[in-house]
């Protein structure tokens, strides 16, 4: 079950055995990891007093998880976790929010596990967790904040001028004011994902460390790689270099495209940069196709494999 096991009760589902939910789901086994992965990093966001950046982390794994098992081809799965992302985006708190997420992913893990939703659970318990580590003083409505910051890049600065607007008219949350109204034009994306994701703002630099630092899509990214991984090692054994390159390359540019948000996973991107770049000038594939294992490694730190 789930690191933080806090669902409240809900109607049983009706038994189904659980090959219902992966014999027309090949993704599963991946998701499962997913979520593994992100209780971890969800763990850690708690242990250093934040309830939204567990949130962050929680939610990016449910809704790509979501996304992924869209309709009915992994049974109740989709359906749960959208029910989750949606009773998170209606939680008046960050706290309450990342709950509702750890709910739905212990459901999850049931369905994969029993084929059916846990049932004779405990009321939802509430964690001595605080809201944020950094931006919680004197904000009473943080996590809303932040939702009403949430968007598509092209509306982003609209986005923070209401915002600020808010801030001014109702004196609060004077931290964010602070970086919302400092920020250089070319920062804002920056400034507003610092706030997001309740790490600091530093204004002068990138050089964030760490692979979880400002990636709450992680588990999504340790997905992809093992996924890839799980191609391109059976191809290089079978002597087909070349194909277990082109897998790795693919996986690599598509993680940093279209996974990663712009502007996240600083030490991600890092990592699968060099490995594409000491690849294009390897002197072969076999040589290639190393140079981005090694980097997939580094990032699957606790899952390195003996081949590439």
């Amino acid at each position: 079950m789930a690191t933080f096991l806090l669902a409240a009760g809900l109607a049983v589902a009706p038994r189904a055995p659980a090959k219902e939910h992966t014999a027309a789901c090949p993704e599963l086994a991946g998701m499962m990891a997913r979520v593994r992965v992100g209780l971890q990093a969800a763990s850690g966001q708690r242990l250093r007093g934040s309830s939204l950046g567990a949130y962050q982390v929680l939610h990016a794994t449910a809704a790509s998880m979501a996304r992924d098992s869209a309709g009915r081809r992994c049974g109740a799965v989709g359906p749960t976790l959208s029910a989750a992302v949606a009773r998170a985006d209606a939680a008046p708190t960050a706290l309450d929010a990342s709950l509702e997420l750890d709910r739905g992913l212990d459901d999850v893990l049931s369905l994969a596990t029993d084929g059916q939703l846990p049932h004779d659970v405990s009321p939802p318990k509430l964690l001595p967790v605080a809201e944020a580590a950094l931006y919680g003083d004197r904000c009473p409505d943080l996590f809303t904040l932040t939702l009403r910051l949430d968007g598509p890049r092209e509306g982003l600065r609209g986005r923070v001028s209401a915002v600020l607007d808010d801030l001014r008219a109702h004196p609060r949350c004077a931290q964010i004011r602070r970086i919302l109204e400092r920020a250089a034009p070319e920062r804002l994306g920056h400034a507003v994902d610092s706030i997001r994701l309740d790490e600091p703002d530093d204004s002068d630099s990138d050089a964030d460390s760490g692979l979880a630092s400002r990636c709450p899509e992680l588990p999504l990214v340790v997905d992809r790689l093992a996924t890839a991984i799980g191609v391109g090692a059976p191809q290089y054994n079978a002597g087909d270099a070349a194909a277990c390159r082109h897998t790795y390359e693919e996986t690599a540019s598509a993680i940093a495209s279209h996974v990663i948000p712009e502007g996240r996973c600083p030490t991600v991107r890092t990592l699968l940069a060099a490995g594409l770049a000491r690849a294009k000038g390897a002197a072969d594939d076999r040589e290639a196709a190393w140079d981005l294992r090694h980097s997939f490694d580094a990032i699957l730190s606790d899952e390195p494999g003996p081949s590439p």
